[in-house]
């Protein structure tokens, strides 16, 4: 009889045993903590954008209180904007990652229930099938009760078998519950850095938006400055075209008046020597006629006075004038003198204005100080006065013309053989045409930049001949 009742719950034992091993092949998967690689990527890249945001933001106000330059600016805006838009960008795919990822988590958690109802089902009819064995049989009284060694070793390990089961069994319900709770909490942890996204996401929209209308009003400020720019420099072009005008003009008639001193000269040259050859022919016929007549009057034994030669008139030989340059200014000896002095002290010569002063303006084309897309030509410098207020000569030489440019005030030109120097932007002359200078001598004051910056500016041109040079090769810096 006990044979047969230990036969049975041998039987229901084993059934029990094989649900608890069911329950125990359910194996928990691991919980999804961990970020994709995706949102990691999107989150470093967020970092990193926000820092160059910071970067520019810094740089931008930076420019904004030392510079007055308004493209630089602007591009530094631009730079930004972009940035911004890149971060906002970043979040949005950033947000959506997140989205997916709460759902992805909402699924796991399903899939969760499922086997946690599932672990609970066969752990429910695992203990219906151990309600049904005598619980009063006691274990040690199972295994004793066996009728050989073998069988007492089978019951033993099925005893084991079966308390590990049991255990597994709790073991996966409490792991699945675990995970049920830790995967609940992750989801909490997600919508709650979603929340905080969505809100940065807002904030960068409301910067972004900002910064373009800030980018809207620079760009229209700047095509204002530019408008006003073009109108300024198209007046500074007229200006400049004007004294170039003026400039050329004197130079072309100093070198038509010098040729036609120097045909002059040469003419006169030219009637003094046949007026010397008539001269000759004249006094060398009358010395004929005396000589004839005096041999006539001696045979007869008369003597005859000799008549005295005509005396030849003594004009001054016209100085000759002759250009180093065909076509280019006829000059004199001194003035010559004057030229070559002048080439020779290339690079020593000193500055039309004394004490501190500031380069304003360069010779040739160059760009704009302040508008990188800007150029100027410039046919001389300027120079910005920052304490003496006079223009001196930078060598001797004699004053070609005084004359008014609309804009560059009262202008002079210094004559130094067949070179000039142009001295513009003057309030005020001290010399006048014809005057001769010397180098350092005063030549006038020095009036306010055209500009209306509230400066003095002088602008100076060195020429030879025909030919613009830049005055910067010359002067003694």
């Amino acid at each position: 009889m006990i044979a047969s009742l230990f036969t049975r719950q041998r039987h229901r034992l084993g059934r029990a045993l094989l649900l608890l091993c069911l329950l125990s092949a359910v194996a928990p998967t691991s919980a999804q903590g961990r970020k994709s690689r995706t949102l990691q990527r999107l989150e470093q890249e967020r970092k990193q954008l926000l820092r160059n945001i910071e970067a520019s933001d810094k740089k931008l106000q930076q420019l904004r209180r030392d510079t007055r330059s308004q493209e630089q600016t602007l591009r530094a805006v631009k730079e930004q904007v972009e940035q911004r838009r890149q971060v906002v960008a970043v979040l949005g795919s950033e947000v959506s990652g997140l989205q997916a990822r709460i759902d992805t988590l909402a699924g796991h958690i399903g899939r969760l229930h499922r086997r946690e109802g599932a672990l609970l089902l066969r752990y429910r009819a695992a203990l219906l099938q151990l309600q049904r064995i005598d619980t009063h049989i006691d274990p040690l009284v199972f295994v004793l009760s066996s009728r050989t060694p073998s069988e007492a070793r089978e019951r033993q390990r099925f005893l084991t078998r079966y308390t590990k089961a049991v255990r597994q069994a709790s073991e996966a319900l409490r792991s699945t519950r675990s995970e049920i709770e830790a995967t609940k909490a992750e989801v909490g942890r997600t919508h709650s850095e979603k929340e905080q996204l969505l809100s940065l996401r807002e904030a960068e929209k409301r910067k972004l938006e900002q910064e373009e209308v800030q980018r809207s009003a620079q760009v229209k400020d700047l095509q204002g400055q530019q408008k006003q720019l073009a109108q300024d420099l198209s007046k500074q072009r007229k200006r400049a075209e004007e004294l170039d005008r003026k400039i050329q003009q004197q130079v072309e008639a100093e070198i038509l008046a010098a040729q036609r001193r120097a045909a002059e000269a040469q003419r006169r040259a030219e009637e003094a020597r046949r007026r010397r050859q008539a001269q000759r022919r004249e006094q060398s016929a009358q010395e004929s006629a005396s000589s004839t007549k005096g041999s006539g009057r001696g045979s007869r034994g008369k003597t005859t006075t000799p008549i005295p030669p005509p005396r030849e008139e003594t004009e001054p030989e016209p100085e000759e004038r002759r250009a180093a340059t065909p076509g280019g200014y006829a000059m004199d000896a001194n003035e010559r003198a004057l030229a070559s002095s002048f080439a020779q002290n290339k690079g020593r010569l000193p500055a039309p204005i004394r004490g501190s002063y500031s380069i304003l303006r360069t010779f040739g084309v160059h760009q704009h100080s302040e508008h990188s897309r800007v150029q100027v030509n410039s046919s001389g410098v300027d120079f910005g006065l920052q304490s003496d207020s006079r223009a001196y000569a930078v060598f001797s030489g004699v004053v070609s013309r005084v004359f008014m440019i609309p804009g560059y005030g009262t202008a002079l030109i210094l004559r130094h053989g067949n070179y000039l120097t142009v001295y513009a932007n003057l309030s005020s002359v001290s010399v006048s045409s014809g005057s001769r200078v010397s180098t350092g001598q005063v030549l006038g004051s020095v009036g306010a930049s055209p500009d209306g910056s509230g400066g003095r500016l002088l602008h100076f041109q060195l020429w030879h001949e025909r030919t613009k040079l830049n005055p910067l090769a010359w002067i003694k810096r």
